[in-house]
């Protein structure tokens, strides 16, 4: 055919272009284009270059003028133009540096080189200013995830959707497991016990389905013949990977059964209280029921009496009653008790009765044979009563004990009266 030219060998088919043509396309090629000859002189900037940087080719005759107008900062300069020297002379064939353009910003530039017949050298210029800032915020990124993961004392398994380990990553606080990077290509599930092996399964499918983190497993080792607990949860990623996250929980576990154990024993202790509270609860009953039924009887027995006798408690010679429970504490006292000792019954109530005597071994004798052996007993020394108003009256105490049907001594009725 006819305007058109066979290409000679070696040239890929391609049809032999004009000189026009080729100015056209080094015109419109979105990369900027330097061309250098072997004296690294500029012969030509392309459209892009002026546009991306703003230098035209009278703004850099020399490659040393581009270094002085890219590169202001000397200290910077010079660790960049021994780069930019090497690139010229093909030592190294790639370099990226930060540039500050005519119109005083600063880019990130990636330079390339490429061998032109004749001796010439071309550069290509490309902006990758956007791809830098992408490139630092991943490693900033990076960088503040390897910070988190290395805090924490967890073991981090990447695996995909059929729990193949993809990587391992561990926490500086993570303690020693039996999965490392040396387990990679190998399935999660077979590395564990049987049991847990197929809740893992269970665990991955359910997150791949509704790409949310499942409930955590747990399980346990023998290592060095201790049981070792571990928990271990996962959680979705992208594109149906997955991350398994194994924490060490037995210290955990040792708390637990510890705070078990007491609260058991707590337990048992509010048990143990509570039977005998309801032990002296029903002590306490049997002495009142003693208690209201002697008054009782008591009280019978004076209004049988001739009207023409006094009652025993009216006279001022005759015997005073206190009732006290096993202790010797004070629970009632009759109206001769509170006459003659000038105290009302509810200021007695809840003191010890041996507080109102002094004198002989009335505490002694009356606790050894009437609370603690159940025998009646009169005291053979006097002893004297001390009165609200601090005088003393000299009397004649004795006791009888208040027993259950079981022989249970629950109390004592004190009588005493003037010597």
């Amino acid at each position: 055919m006819t305007g058109k030219k066979t290409a000679p060998d070696g040239a890929c088919g391609l049809p032999d272009l004009g000189a026009d043509t080729c100015l056209s396309i080094l015109s419109e090629t979105p990369d900027g284009l330097v061309l250098l000859d072997g004296e690294g002189r500029c012969r030509y900037l392309n459209p892009a270059f002026t546009r991306i940087t703003g230098y035209a080719l009278e703004d850099l005759p020399t490659l040393a003028r581009w270094f002085e107008r890219a590169h202001p900062n000397p200290a910077y300069r010079q660790k960049v133009q021994g780069q930019g020297e090497e690139l010229f002379s093909g030592v190294r064939n790639l370099l990226v540096a930060s540039v500050v353009c005519r119109d005083g910003r600063v880019r990130e530039i990636e330079l390339r080189r490429a061998a032109i017949e004749g001796g010439y050298v071309l550069l290509a210029v490309r902006d990758v200013t956007d791809q830098a800032l992408v490139e630092e915020d991943l490693r900033q990124a990076t960088s503040e995830l390897t910070a988190v993961i290395e805090a924490f004392p967890d073991l981090f398994v990447r695996l995909n959707a059929d729990g193949t380990i993809l990587d391992v990553r561990a926490g500086r606080l993570a303690a020693a497991t039996s999965i490392s990077r040396a387990h990679l290509g190998r399935r999660m599930q077979d590395l564990l016990p049987a049991g847990v092996g197929e809740a893992l399964s269970g665990a991955l499918q359910e997150v791949v389905s509704t790409n949310l983190p499942a409930a955590p497993l747990e399980f346990r080792r023998t290592k060095a013949g201790e049981i070792r607990h571990y928990e271990a949860r996962v959680m979705p990623l992208r594109e149906l990977h997955l991350m398994l996250i194994i924490r060490e929980i037995t210290e955990r576990k040792r708390a637990e059964e510890e705070l078990h154990r007491h609260r058991e024993h707590l337990e048992e202790l509010v048990a143990a209280r509570t039977t005998e509270l309801e032990r002296a609860n029903a002590q306490l009953e049997q002495l009142l029921y003693h208690i209201e039924m002697t008054e009782r009887k008591a009280a019978e027995e004076w209004l049988d009496s001739p009207v023409e006798l006094e009652s025993p408690w009216l006279d001022e010679s005759g015997e005073a009653r206190i009732t006290t429970d096993a202790a010797g504490t004070i629970v009632i006292v009759d109206m001769a008790a509170e006459r003659l000792t000038g105290y009302t019954g509810d200021e007695m109530a809840g003191k010890s009765v041996w507080s109102l005597f002094t004198g002989g071994d009335l505490r002694e004798h009356l606790s050894r044979e009437v609370l603690e052996q159940g025998r009646s007993a009169e005291c053979e020394e006097v002893a004297e009563l001390v009165r609200k108003d601090g005088s003393k009256e000299t009397v004649r105490v004795s006791g009888d004990p208040i027993v259950d049907g079981s022989g249970t001594v629950l109390g004592m009725v004190c009588t005493f009266y003037r010597a």
